[in-house]
């Protein structure tokens, strides 16, 4: 393909239906989202640090870098992200089908059926 999405990792096409992460503004294939220095594959929520933004090379390992990488980069330092299960996830469309906006109790009982606190 010419034209269209590329992995960051491999530089092959993106086809719509593949699966994929992101860094950043850039795209990698599930296999292709690995630690430069170990290896790894690396998963969603995962805290990984962006070595060379042109090369896009990710690491799940801090390296020597500047401390303040994360603030000249200007990003907001969060907590990690939560990752959702396939069954959870299915509760969680089935109430929100049946109840758009859930009142705060059934929200709190969604909440202890999930896991999801």
């Amino acid at each position: 393909r010419c034209f269209g999405t590329k992995c960051a990792g491999c530089a092959q096409g993106i086809s719509p239906s593949d699966l994929v992460r992101r860094a950043r503004s850039k795209v990698f294939h599930l296999n292709c989202f690995t630690c430069m220095m170990c290896n790894k594959q690396l998963s969603t929520g995962e805290e990984l640090y962006i070595i060379d933004e042109n090369n896009a090379n990710v690491s799940d390992k801090e390296t020597g870098s500047n401390e303040n990488d994360d603030q000249n980069l200007g990003a907001k330092r969060r907590g990690p992200r939560t990752t959702i299960k396939a069954k959870q996830l299915e509760t969680l469309k089935a109430a929100f089908a049946a109840t758009p906006k859930p009142t705060r109790h059934i929200r709190e009982q969604l909440a202890q059926e999930t896991g999801l606190n």
